[in-house]
């Protein structure tokens, strides 16, 4: 085998994943549109969490009103889902963070640890933590 092969054969191996991902839902109580969400929290979250080493921002949403007579709908709230090998680590980033970017009284922190499902909440001055969660993720 030449050398050329072995070197392809070494890059084109998918690398290992020392950690599975662990999903942590960021829900937040305000009617932003997918580009404001973006730039006030996805964006800054994202670059905290990668330089971090502990993930990544990996999509977005938002929960819509039902149909008004008009044919339209308002955001009712949105979300943020974040990746994470770290679920500690990442929420403390969190709690840390979301005050400082702005997020309002009732934002919410949806993850499982250690095989239980558990929120967060925010109340304007800080965090009520480790709450057992009423519902599923979103």
């Amino acid at each position: 085998m030449s050398i050329i092969d072995r070197l392809k054969g070494l890059l084109s191996r998918k690398p290992a994943v020392s950690h599975e991902l662990e999903l942590i839902f960021v829900r937040l109580p305000e009617p932003l549109e997918p580009n404001e969400r973006g730039d006030r929290y996805e964006d800054p979250l994202n670059a905290e969490l990668q330089l971090a080493d502990l993930g990544e921002v990996s999509g977005g949403g938002a929960q819509l009103s039902e149909l008004r007579a008009d044919g339209s709908r308002s955001i009712e709230w949105c979300g943020i889902d974040v990746d994470t090998t770290d679920v500690r680590r990442a929420l403390t980033l969190l709690r840390r963070e979301l005050p400082h970017l702005g997020c309002h009284t009732g934002t919410t922190l949806d993850y499982t640890l250690e095989g239980v499902e558990l929120s967060d909440t925010y109340n304007g001055e800080g965090w009520a933590v480790g709450q057992p969660r009423a519902s599923s993720l979103a």
